[in-house]
Formats: structure tokens, sequence, C-alpha cells
């Protein structure tokens, strides 16, 4: 898979919208989880019995694995940015490795308490006699095979968007695109807490809105280049080639309109 990173400035008549909420990343959310797990670790380093400390320890695993997750998940995330698959001709966003691995490794982490709780139930390990504390690892448990199986089913979709000569293909997560160009009705970015890329299909068609994370790139960026496609059906002749050559066909051309 070779992937081709890039920042240009598409000209635009239409309004950012920002990538994060407030145009900032929150990496305070990343601390506030990593506080969650300060209850956990007082409880396994106060308390002696091998039970309770085993799940507790487990949990706060399952706490700072997914303060990581946030981590890893915000990183990829960055104004203006196109990720570009040069694997295949046309334009292919496609998301970053970690947006389609971290929900496997999020559910991962949610089955640590509940595989924790089997043993101490298996071992009648002395815990607190809690009916919350006894069965809600089982429930992050059932939560964290939920996303597993979520995930895994969603593989079987094209990730990101594919802009060929043709139509678009994709969108992993976000609703089915399989469209040619003239079935394109409308697009463009939702006004929303983060920027969305809006894809309506023709007539009664679906609706399709995917933020940042599913696409790999900036949803202001790309709602420019495939309107530009959708509208100058000419130029799609482009998108037989690389990728990388295309996005310059659409830069150039659109900033001889703007003179």
């Amino acid at each position: 898979m070779a992937i081709s990173k890039m920042s240009p400035r598409l000209p635009s008549a239409d309004a950012r919208v920002p990538v994060f909420p407030n145009g900032r990343r929150p990496s305070w959310l990343v601390a506030v989880v990593i506080v969650f797990a300060v209850l956990p670790v007082l409880m396994a380093v106060a308390d002696d019995r091998l039970g309770l400390r085993l799940v507790m320890g487990a949990l706060t695993v399952t706490i700072l694995g997914a303060a990581a997750c946030l981590h890893v998940l915000f990183s990829t995330i960055q104004e203006r940015l196109l990720r570009i698959d040069e694997s295949t001709s046309g334009i292919w966003f496609r998301p970053a490795p970690a947006a389609t691995a971290v929900p496997f490794v999020l559910g991962g982490l949610l089955l640590l308490p509940a595989v924790a709780q089997i043993v101490v139930d298996a071992a009648n390990l002395v815990t607190m006699p809690s009916f919350l504390l006894t069965r809600a690892p089982y429930a992050l448990g059932l939560l964290g095979l939920g996303v597993i199986v979520m995930s895994a089913v969603r593989l079987r979709e094209p990730s990101g968007l594919h802009l060929t000569a043709e139509g678009l293909i994709g969108i992993r997560g976000r609703g089915r695109v399989d469209w040619a160009w003239d079935e394109l009705a409308e697009v463009g970015v939702g006004a929303g807490p983060v920027a969305k890329l809006h894809l309506i299909a023709d007539g009664a068609g679906p609706r399709v809105e995917a933020p940042m994370l599913a696409l790999g790139s900036d949803p202001n960026q790309v709602a420019t280049v495939v309107r530009y496609f959708r509208d100058v059906p000419s130029a799609r002749a482009a998108l037989e080639g690389r990728g990388s050559v295309a996005l310059r066909h659409v830069d150039d051309a659109l900033r001889a309109r703007e003179g």
C-alpha cells in the first residue's frame, strides 16, 4: 500500500469547517480518561485481596489503553491533510491504518476485565463481595466482543472514498457508496462540531456523512475535489492515472479559475 500525504491549499469558495471541535485538538480528553484510572490503581494497591487486585489491574490497563487509543486517533487528524493510496488508479482517500486497528485494540482491551473476572471466579480468589464489581467486568467483555464483531463485519466494505473515472466507491462504516458520477446530486461539508463530508445521491437516494477518521483526509479538501470532478466531466480522464497527479490537476485547474 503506497500512501502519499500532502496538504495542498485547494481553492474553495466554501467556508472551512474545523476537523476538531472548536478547531483545537482535544488533548485534554486523553488526560481525563487517564484520571479515571486513578481509582482502580488505588484499590489495587490498598486492598490485599488477590481477586480484587487482579480485576482492578486489568481495568487499569483497559483505561490506560483506551487513553492511548484516543491519542493515536487524534494524531491521525490534521487540517488540510490528504492521504492518498497510490496502489491503484484514481484518487483513493484512504484512512490511516490506526483508524482500522484501534477498534480491534479497544475491543481487546475491554475483554481484559472479563478475562480477569473469569480467572477470579474459576480459581475462587478472594474479592470484594459486590454484585456490581463482579458482574461489570462481564458487561465490559460483552461490549468489547460486540466492538470486535462489528469492526470485523465492516471490513467487507471498501475503506475510505475512491474516486475513479466512472464514479465513487466507499465508504466503510458510514454508508455504502457505489455511485456513478451522474448519481451524485450534492456534495458539501456539514457545519457541525467537526467537518463531515456530505454526499447525497440523486432522487431519493442515500445520504452519507463521513468525518476525517473515515476518510483519512480533511473533509473540506475532499469535498472540493469531489465537487470538481462532479462538475467537470471532461476532467475525469485524469482519474485513470495516479492519484497525486490527478490532485495536481485539480489544484492547477482551480487556481486557473481564480486567476
